[in-house]
């Protein structure tokens, strides 16, 4: 059994970002430099990630920048805490994130999908467990867990499903009889996949800048091409591994209908409504228009969507190290409430 609990406080993104910003001010850098220094910075990432294959792209983020961002994830937060996840099937590879001192709920979790573009894995899960569990702490006293799954890679349409069914069989044989799904990009696609066709079986789920349109066809991929790291050419290709369908293919345009996700109403085994969706979307990402096209075609109700907007709201900018703007706190806040009223 686990026991998790998080200590009171203000949660660690705001405290952390507000003291880069003091080392700034007392190095002499006022406001507009500092954020001019963040812009710069960034557009240096975004060339960068423009100019480099696809292949060496997937190399960079599996092996260097999501590790880096992990052991900096660590450093700003101590007081988290990793564990195998054990007595699982063989073909389940997973671990639970909790804080010291804990104290769970041991009848709801929350099972994590990370993204990374089918391809790579991200470590984002961290991030999102010391900013919402933080949260969550400010309103019950017992916290959902949190499963991290590292489904295999590259990910499969079907097997990855298969691994995601299989971890929730497991995780309702270990007790736990309501179960929230949450991802990010990826993650954030198999998330709302999960919850779509298991909807009398979860809870709930947050899609934090998920992929829901393979066709890659929305005005955003070309309206955010500069200012995003995820460009048009690695979604393709990352379209690609998924899918195992080169866009040069004829059949390419009917596969990514096919796997693309579409709402118009989800309903349980009983006929009433579904608990709803929570979605993020981000103003800077090239995504942003998956998630507004697919909660405009959504029933009423069917879809709560947060917008992150302004400096930094560019993909899953609201998951990484460092960066805790209004508008992050703001979604985080959201995601927050709605886990608690879902979970």
């Amino acid at each position: 059994e686990l026991h998790v609990q998080i200590p009171s406080g203000e949660p660690y993104g705001s405290a952390v970002s507000a003291a880069a910003d003091c080392e700034l001010r007392s190095r002499g850098f006022e406001a507009s430099t500092r954020s001019a220094l963040k812009r710069a910075a960034f557009r240096v990432c975004t060339r960068c990630c423009a100019n480099v294959s696809p292949r060496c792209f997937v190399g960079c983020m599996h092996y260097g920048i999501f590790p880096s961002l992990d052991c900096l994830q660590g450093c700003l937060s101590r007081n988290l805490l990793r564990q195998p996840a054990k007595g699982t099937p063989p073909e389940i590879k997973a671990e639970w994130l909790m804080l010291d001192e804990p104290h769970s709920d041991s009848s709801r979790v929350i099972l994590y999908l990370p993204g990374g573009g089918f391809v790579a894995r991200d470590h984002t899960a961290s991030v999102f467990a010391a900013r919402v569990l933080a949260r969550l702490a400010a309103k019950r006293q017992a916290l959902p867990a949190i499963l991290v799954l590292n489904y295999q890679l590259p990910a499969h349409p079907e097997h990855t499903k298969q691994e995601i069914e299989a971890t929730i069989q497991w995780l309702r044989a270990q007790g736990f009889t309501d179960v929230l799904v949450a991802g990010d990009s990826a993650g954030g696609y198999l998330a709302v996949q999960t919850f779509l066709e298991q909807s009398h079986r979860i809870c709930g789920a947050v899609g934090i800048c998920p992929v829901l349109d393979f066709t890659l066809s929305n005005q955003s991929h070309t309206r955010n091409s500069q200012s995003c790291f995820l460009t048009r050419r690695f979604t393709r290709y990352a379209r690609e591994q998924f899918l195992g369908v080169s866009s040069s293919d004829p059949t390419a345009e009917a596969t990514a209908r096919q796997h693309s996700l579409w709402i118009s109403s989800i309903r349980t085994e009983t006929g009433t409504p579904a608990r709803p969706l929570f979605l993020v979307a981000c103003e800077q990402d090239p995504l942003v228009d998956d998630v507004q096209n697919f909660a405009a075609r959504a029933a009423t109700g069917a879809v709560q969507v947060c917008s992150v907007q302004g400096e930094a709201s560019f993909h899953i900018s609201m998951l990484l190290p460092l960066l805790a703007s209004k508008s992050h706190r703001n979604a985080l806040d959201q995601m927050a409430e709605y886990i608690h009223q879902m979970l």
